[in-house]
């Protein structure tokens, strides 16, 4: 086990690594490692984590016995004037090809929209594509928003997002690291078609009190932590909306926003190696716009979890993970009788647990079990004007097992099987037997090649009409038990590797295809309540996207690029998804330049997104009294907009520049920290939308410079 030696914190992404044998491991999220298949003898250890002094040192191995090497790392501080420094070397030899790590310090050091938020982050990665300066809202490898599975601490959350979608509810302060799967998912994951987030918060600082505290434009926050009494820490996160001026650069109009967000989570030592965990969220959102002709809305989150990490023998491994989750939406109408109510809420009971063995050849075996009891309760008024007011209880369950093969190097091999057995109370269950495979094969020390294959099903959807520019209300539905499953098969090839010759460059090559059937799709031309509200639909994604990443103590350096077509059919009609973007890139910098100065700049940029164009208007009649009274309506109809085949119009590109800059003062124990940002610098007028009844183009952000202050003791 590896930790931080002042807060007592497990490290994960910690590079333990044998310079003479070329092989090594990364620490999990629980700080645990373990590698197989070393030679006797004594043997040089090199263990590395950027924002931490190096460890080197050599260790007497026994052939048939189990060496225990727990150490405690001290973070480091970076001296301007000494010119030798060391980079971060990241560990190959691993099977999941598309996983990307993402450290809290990766997190600050992209320029702020307000605040740090990780999903801005995310949006930077290749493969990930954010629709507008508005949302942080993002789709990952041309699926929709509702194909990413968001985790935190075991945790499902349904509805990320505060004040339509412009923030997380994850406070960037409260954030230890995360990780997003892109595809070829391992078999430990399953139920959702494009993607995995998992979030994993701060365990709290176990040697003595701390904390944050944290003043923006937009709202006020504080992290405090400590010891507890049980060799554990907790640790405490809560943020609250204050101004909303700056918000209204974001919406272009007088919307009250009020926001809060509340992070918990309690660790306590079960033994040497094991931990328990108490975990919970809660978030709450209103907007209650000045006009009374325009609705209110309100979201909200609550989220209880426990887990259980144990270490056995050294080579046993027991995870455990119990989670009750709750999302709450709300649209309530106020004087405009044309806006009809809505509602989606999800109660959602969760159980997961895993054992991993670790063969002493350096092979490991998993296996895992979950169960999921979902209700869904929503009401809505569709298309036609039919109102649905519905409660659906569900049920998951599923199994998992895996096999890596590690002791053929350079070669290594992950076979795995996942079988989600969906509804299983229902006469209409239905099975999907997933099969997964990874294959690396290290080439040289500095490069390896990998290909993946997995095959994902889902079984819940959110109701969205994919021709509103922005969507203010997303309902939750199951899909129905005796409807398949949504399918979706990942094939991935890549390679990664580090540029030798400049120390902690790391770059990632990676081609991939994506085939999608029976997806559910909304049915746009609806026109009575006797025809379905979806339709079912086929699709295929395929692209290239290429990472380059420099990471040292001194500067930090990232280039992404993505090339990627997406297409959707309805029988013979086919069409590009309002997210596709054919090209992406996007550079990022930072520079500590001085003893507590950091600058960090961002550019990126991005080809035009599809749009349906408008080609009329005309008044519809709905036909509601045809059989009533005389058998003849009165009713002039309403105005409705004709738009023209799907997606068939691309908006303008896309391109942004944004730079931060901070300064630190350090007093005895107490820092203060100031940072001001300048988003799109040059005052770029990127397109949003244009408005159907006036015309008028909407712009994304302006120019908009921000400030922070944040205190630390």
């Amino acid at each position: 086990i590896v930790t931080d030696s002042l807060t007592g914190e497990r490290l994960s992404l910690v590079n333990m690594y044998l310079p003479q044998l070329g092989i090594g491991a990364a620490t999990d999220a629980n700080g645990f490692y373990f590698i197989g298949n070393i030679p006797d003898g004594k043997q040089a250890f090199r263990v590395t984590l950027i924002g931490y002094a190096t460890v080197t040192r050599e260790l007497e191995i026994e052939a048939g016995k189990i060496i225990t090497w727990d150490l405690k790392l001290s973070p480091s501080v970076v001296e301007m004037d000494v010119v030798e420094t060391t980079a971060e070397r990241r560990i190959r030899y691993d099977t999941e090809i598309s996983t990307m790590p993402i450290s809290a310090a990766e997190i600050s050091v992209v320029p702020k929209a307000v605040e740090a938020d990780l999903f801005r982050t995310i949006a930077v990665l290749p493969g990930v594509v954010a629709t507008s300066d508005m949302s942080s809202q993002f789709y990952v490898r041309g699926g929709g928003g509702d194909q990413n599975l968001i985790i935190l601490d075991g945790m499902t959350i349904y509805n990320p997002f505060h004040a339509l979608g412009i923030f997380s509810i994850f406070d960037a302060d409260a954030i230890k690291e995360a990780e997003i799967l892109k595809g070829g998912f391992p078999a430990q994951w399953g139920n959702r078609l494009s993607s995995v987030i998992n979030i994993r918060t701060r365990e709290g600082n176990k040697n003595r009190f701390s904390g944050k505290l944290n003043m923006s434009q937009v709202s006020g926050k504080a992290l405090l932590e400590g010891p507890t009494p049980w060799d554990g820490s907790w640790m405490l996160s809560v943020r609250k909306s204050f101004f909303d001026e700056v918000l209204q650069n974001f919406v272009r109009q007088e919307t009250p926003f009020d926001f809060y967000d509340v992070i918990g989570r309690m660790n306590v030592s079960t033994g040497e190696s094991g931990r328990l965990s108490v975990h919970s969220l809660f978030s709450g959102d209103v907007i209650k716009p000045s006009s009374e002709y325009d609705p209110e809305y309100q979201w909200s989150n609550a989220a209880y979890g426990m887990s259980w990490f144990q270490v056995l023998e050294n080579k046993y491994l027991l995870e455990t993970t119990f989670s009750f989750s709750n999302f709450l939406g709300e649209l309530r109408p106020r004087a405009n009788s044309q806006i009809t109510p809505r509602l989606s809420e999800i109660n959602d009971v969760y159980f997961n647990g895993s054992v991993t063995y670790f063969r002493d050849n350096g092979d490991m075996y998993g296996a895992g079990f979950m169960f999921r009891l979902p209700e869904y309760h929503y009401s809505f008024v569709n298309s036609a004007n039919f109102a649905r007011d519905e409660v659906k209880k569900s049920s998951e369950t599923g199994i998992w097992f895996k096999y890596k093969i590690k002791q053929f190097r350079p070669f290594a091999l992950e076979l795995g099987l996942r079988s989600d057995i969906f509804s299983v109370l229902s006469p209409n269950s239905a099975d999907a037997f997933e099969p997964r495979i990874g294959f690396a094969w290290d080439i040289n020390p500095s490069l390896s090649f990998k290909a993946s294959y997995a095959r994902v099903h889902q079984r819940v959807i959110t109701i969205t009409n994919e021709d509103d520019v922005v969507s203010l209300f997303e309902t939750w539905i199951p899909v129905p038990n005796d409807e398949p499953s949504q399918e979706a098969d990942h094939y991935i090839i890549g390679f990664d590797g580090d540029i030798t010759w400049i120390p902690g460059l790391n770059f990632n090559l990676q081609g991939y295809y994506k085939d999608l059937s029976n997806l559910v799709d909304y049915n746009r031309d609806k026109v009575d309540s006797d025809d379905p509200d979806f339709a079912r639909a086929e699709g295929e994604t395929y692209g290239v996207e290429f990472f380059l990443e420099e990471r040292h103590p001194k500067y930090y350096g990232l280039l992404s690029y993505s090339l990627s077509y997406t297409e959707r059919s309805i029988g013979d009609f086919v069409y590009n998804p309002r997210y596709d973007r054919r090209h992406s890139f996007n550079v990022i910098a930072g520079w500590k330049f001085s003893e507590g100065w950091d600058f960090n700049v961002r550019w990126e940029y991005g080809s035009g997104l599809p749009f349906s164009q408008i080609i009329g208007f005309y008044d519809r009649l709905r036909f509601t009294g045809l059989f009533e009274g005389g058998g003849y309506i009165d009713e002039t109809g309403e105005p409705y907009t004709m738009l023209g085949s799907k997606n068939s119009g691309r908006l303008p590109t896309y391109h942004r520049l944004d730079v931060n800059l901070s300064r630190t003062f350090d007093f005895e124990s107490v820092r203060f920290v100031a940072e001001a940002s300048v988003l799109n610098v040059y005052d770029r007028n990127n397109m949003f939308y244009y408005d159907r009844t006036t015309g008028e183009r909407i712009d994304m952000l302006p120019i908009l410079p921000t400030v922070n202050l944040r205190v630390e003791f």
